[in-house]
């Protein structure tokens, strides 16, 4: 009796803490190139956003290629950056995290200065079209 235990807290072992752990390193962990660029006051937004949102987003500054929700880059980054976009954008994430998307994404998935947090991430780094004259980020020019 006590072998099928031992098994199934192997088993558990590995689905609750190894395979999390190998997918934040080969995803973008917070300490993964995509963060380095990220502003210092951005780092708990990014790591909040890397484990709750990067499985189902994608976002070229949290190094998160999530298929199911849509590219966060692409939804949002449709304009230069300016503050009012910027803000914009924050409330439009900040409103989604809330309160959910028609079923299809949960509601408070993160919430209270958790939810802000990523909100404020995500409205500051997305890949935001570049001003004319200026350089595209080194992100977007990456294979």
């Amino acid at each position: 009796m006590k072998k099928p235990i031992g098994l199934f807290i192997a088993f558990a072992a590995i689905c609750l803490v190894l395979i999390p752990f190998w997918a934040l390193q080969s995803k973008g962990g917070a300490d993964a190139s995509p963060g380095s660029t990220v502003p210092a006051d951005n780092q708990q937004g990014l790591a909040i956003f890397q484990i709750n949102c990067g499985s189902c987003h994608t976002l070229a500054a949290a190094g998160t290629d999530g298929k199911i929700g849509p590219n966060l880059d692409q939804l949002l980054g449709t304009g230069q950056k300016s503050p009012q976009v910027v803000q914009g954008n924050y409330t439009r994430v900040l409103a989604a995290v809330n309160g959910g998307i028609g079923g299809r994404m949960p509601k408070e998935l993160v919430q209270g200065d958790q939810a802000k947090l990523v909100a404020h991430f995500v409205a500051n780094n997305v890949s935001y079209v570049p001003a004319s004259g200026s350089t595209p980020p080194s992100s977007s020019s990456s294979p």
